[in-house]
């Protein structure tokens, strides 16, 4: 009697274990709605050890802020021009890199024929005019490479940025202007202006293979620099070195930039490693970088400007085994 009663009392316990698991098991998904969804693989590369390097040429326009664009022609039009981007990168452990990359761009543009606003005088007349403006920015990264399934990949990346920009104009005035002044003395001025800053710098590499070698590229990125601003504005009358009304100011300032990139990507494989041909278009844009007087006005309170640059590129990478 005692035996069954123990083997009862056993099967008891079983029994009300279960329906306590089962209870529990009811109560934890009660407060789910529906099956849980699995995400996409998101995977890193095997690790390598790879370098690359590659040069991009830049087909660019310049251009930096309307009251600076307007100063003494009624319609100014920098020209286009090339410039270039190299950089180098060395990658390492599962997607990681480190980059450095140069972008370099200059033009000079010369301006004639048309009728300004000279504002020390009570008359327009033409004149002559010179502008150099120019860009070198420096990125040292470092970049995670991620893989959002079979077609999708990313790299983000972050590092510090130099730029330093600098343009230059020179009106030269003809001596007919000031004949009865200055005995046929003509007068330039000038007007310089430049910003040397150094910052962080973020920015996200996407692509999208459109087939194994084809892909879609896409590159957004920004920065805030801190350095110093600098403006430079004077009346030379230059067969007498005399320079009337100078004007000049230093400044710190704090400059947000963006970057953005579209374009297409060709990999190209090889026994030694893989050969990229890219192609697209580009913009960069420093806020408020740059100082001006409207008008060239001495009178004018100086202003900020943007500088922006645009246009397409192309250019070449090889990646390899280190």
């Amino acid at each position: 009697m005692g035996f069954f009663f123990r083997n009862g009392v056993h099967m008891l316990k079983k029994t009300t274990l279960a329906v306590i698991g089962l209870a529990a098991s009811s109560f934890a998904s009660a407060g789910t709605m529906g099956p849980v969804c699995a995400p996409g693989n998101v995977t890193v590369p095997c690790e390598a050890k790879l370098w690359d390097f590659g040069i991009q040429a830049l087909y660019l326009q310049s251009s930096y802020g309307g009251a600076k664009a307007a100063e003494l022609f009624q319609n100014v039009n920098n020209k286009w021009n090339f410039g270039f981007r190299a950089e180098g990168s060395y990658h390492y452990s599962t997607g990681s890199d480190i980059t450095v990359d140069w972008t370099h761009y200059s033009n000079n543009t010369n301006q004639s024929g048309f009728v300004g606003i000279i504002p020390v005088f009570p008359f327009s007349a033409p004149f002559t005019q010179t502008n150099e403006n120019r860009l070198d920015q420096v990125n040292v990264v470092f970049g995670q490479h991620v893989d959002f399934g079979l077609v999708k990949k990313l790299r983000f990346y972050g590092g510090m940025q130099y730029a330093n920009l600098q343009v230059n104009e020179t009106n030269y005035y003809p001596s007919v202007f000031v004949a009865q002044i200055l005995s046929f003395s003509p007068i330039d001025f000038l007007d310089n202006t430049d910003f040397k800053g150094f910052g962080p710098v973020l920015g996200i590499d996407y692509s999208y293979n459109l087939t194994p070698a084809l892909k879609v590229t896409a590159n957004g990125a920004g920065s805030i620099l801190y350095g110093t601003s600098r403006y430079d504005g004077e009346f030379v009358v230059t067969a007498v070195g005399l320079v009337v009304s100078p004007t000049y100011i230093a400044s710190k300032a704090i400059v947000p930039t963006v970057q953005a990139k579209l374009g297409l990507n060709y990999e190209y494989n090889m026994p030694q490693g893989v050969v990229n041909f890219e192609g697209g278009y580009q913009v960069i844009n420093y806020f408020n970088v740059l100082q001006t007087q409207p008008l060239q006005n001495p009178l004018s309170p100086i202003t900020t400007v943007n500088y922006g640059l645009y246009g397409p590129y192309f250019g070449v990478k090889y990646l390899g085994n280190v």
